[in-house]
């Protein structure tokens, strides 16, 4: 079936094989349209062609082809199965200085043509039909038999690649249209996408491994084949009572760090820093590390203490660039001071490179201000307990103290067609926005929305119990846009390590899109078990538009709902090269 020949490249020995069903002709397109019309042709250099076609055909097309064109079988390497793309020029360095009238006597004896003489030894020359046999046969006879001849070879023609950075094929990444723009969906809005795609081509791979995001929540899969690469967890650790358990510890069980139906840190994770490795999803910084804390916690939450927060930070102080916690309370947390200094500290002198960690907090979601002092009562819980309406509870003033520091951001949702998530938390405080699901707070209406897909470790099924599973689709919240936020600093980071904290935040401010959806929503309807619907007061004045406003700030405008906008990674990325 396959004629087994050699011969040289580069002055080694290679075995070839010749495709008995193809043959390459050297002709312009419109000339190979009017000999081949309905012929399989593949262009293989601007002015060459391989044609594909029966082995019975292939020495009656190629005899017709003759008549046009040069011709000569397609020929591929033995070891590879690599195209070996011969042309009719061959390069040849003679042993010495040639003399005009020797060159002449060697084209006249091998029927070449000379094309190029590049110095006294090195030529490029062209067979004719007066050469008498093909560039294969040419090469191996000059090179084995003309001792005045240093070396002969092939001027090959190459099809080659563009190391352009290769989409994830992940099989669920095709879903996570907060990451590219390839989504399509009549409730999908490109503006709603953070563009992470633009930002690995623009870095050229998927983040550093040197940069290292930290997650506190209740625990993570360390075992997800989403994170199975060897240097993916720099560390981890979980409280039991009191005390902080980390992986250097003797007495540490790793599969502490884990309980099923606990997904919520899990799929954080995967936002931030699932691997692109063909399994299952992508996170924004799918090169960079993990470093993740899990709270004891309870079906409704997370048990966190001062003093355990304390011990966090002084574990995480000098082992994470990036530090992403979704979780939090409304209408008011507030922290000690032991903690308030700690983190300002940290966000200025602390972390792995010493040039401080970003922090970053959920907003929340409770559709109520982070930080204002209203005039009216205003409603911060979603009205529902154990599946029956009990009313909203409503409050005054809302205070998180965290927000009074440069070094923390405070994040909000919007949803796949660009709009404020309808539960985002709004107001002074926000920082900046980035892409999840959207849901109604009261669960009273339908809201526009497409859910994010990540990773997890279970999902429920009948009577609170939950089956593996490693995808879902039940994420969402300022949960999934605050470690996404988190992804794209440690990609920021990746791309200039020099940047401080307080840096990395501005640009994430400062070149985030405002080119956003600004539509609000309609008031909850009434309903026969709560018809006065007149508690549903939010937005409340003065942030009941989103338009982007000035607010004296260095990093540009800002939105009551959007923060400095929705985050941009291609932008943000662009912004750290240009600093370097």
């Amino acid at each position: 079936m396959v004629q087994e020949l050699y011969t040289y490249r580069a002055g080694i020995k290679v075995l070839l094989r010749k495709r008995e069903n193809q043959f390459v002709i050297r002709t312009r397109t419109d000339k190979l349209k009017k000999v081949y019309k309905n012929l399989d042709a593949e262009q293989v250099s601007p002015v060459s062609f391989r044609i594909t076609t029966d082995k019975s055909k292939l020495e009656h097309l190629m005899n017709v082809a003759r008549e046009v064109a040069p011709v000569h079988h397609a020929y591929y390497y033995m070891e590879t199965n690599d195209e070996f793309l011969i042309t009719d020029r061959i390069f040849v360095k003679f042993r010495k200085m040639f003399t005009e009238e020797e060159i002449i006597l060697f084209t006249t004896g091998y029927g070449l043509v000379l094309l190029e003489k590049y110095d006294d030894y090195n030529y490029l020359f062209q067979l004719t039909n007066a050469t008498g046999m093909n560039p294969i046969k040419l090469i191996v006879k000059l090179m084995e038999e003309e001792e005045n001849i240093e070396a002969a070879d092939h001027d090959l023609n190459h099809q080659m690649h563009t190391y352009d950075l290769e989409i994830p094929r992940d099989e669920s990444y095709s879903k996570q249209w907060h990451l590219h723009t390839h989504f399509r969906n009549t409730d999908y809005d490109s503006r709603s996408s953070t563009r992470c795609e633009d930002a690995w081509k623009l870095l050229g791979h998927f983040g550093s491994e040197e940069v290292v995001i930290g997650i506190s929540d209740d625990g993570c899969k360390v075992d997800h084949p989403d994170f199975n690469s060897t240097n993916k967890f720099v560390g981890y650790g979980y409280f039991k009572n009191e005390r902080l358990f980390v992986n250097s510890d003797s007495d540490f069980q790793r599969e502490q760090m884990y309980m099923t139906c606990k997904n919520h840190g899990t799929s954080c994770a995967g936002v931030i820093a699932a691997e692109v490795d063909a399994q299952f999803t992508v996170g924004a910084a799918p090169g960079c590390s993990l470093l993740p804390i899990k709270w004891e916690s309870k079906e409704e939450g997370l048990f966190i203490s001062d003093s355990k927060l304390m011990t966090v930070l002084n574990y995480i102080a000098d082992k994470v660039d990036v530090f992403s916690n979704s979780w939090g309370r409304s209408p008011e947390r507030t922290w000690p001071i032991q903690v308030l200094e700690k983190i300002t500290e940290l966000t200025k002198t602390g972390g792995r490179r010493h040039k401080g960690i970003v922090f970053l907090w959920a907003a929340g979601n409770e559709n109520c201000p982070i930080e204002h002092n209203a005039l009216v009562d205003v409603p911060y819980t979603d009205g529902w307990k154990d599946g029956s309406w009990v009313g909203v509870m409503k409050a005054k003033n809302f205070h998180h103290s965290l927000v009074s520091i440069p070094g923390v951001m405070f994040v909000g949702a919007l949803s796949s067609i660009a709009q404020r998530s309808h539960y985002s938390n709004y107001g002074f405080g926000l920082s900046i926005s980035a892409p999840s699901s959207n849901l109604h707070e009261y669960f009273r209406m339908t809201v526009t929305g497409v859910p994010i897909t990540t990773a997890t470790g279970s999902i429920p099924v009948l009577h609170g119990a939950c089956i593996p599973e490693n995808v879902t689709s039940r994420f969402g919240g300022t949960s999934s846009a605050t470690p996404l936020v988190a992804g794209i600093a440690a990609l920021t980071i990746s791309a200039n390590p020099q940047l401080s904290a307080l840096d990395i935040i501005s640009i994430l401010k400062s070149t985030a899109s405002k080119n956003l959806n600004f539509e609000g929503y309609s008031k909850t309807p009434s309903s026969p078990f709560d018809m006065d619907t007149s508690w549903d007061i939010s937005p409340i004045q003065p942030f009941d538009k989103g338009a982007f406003i000035d607010i004296g700030s260095s990093d540009g405008t800002w939105s009551p709902w959007f923060g400095h906008g929705r985050v941009d990674a291609f932008n943000a990325v662009n912004e750290a090269l240009k600093r370097k």
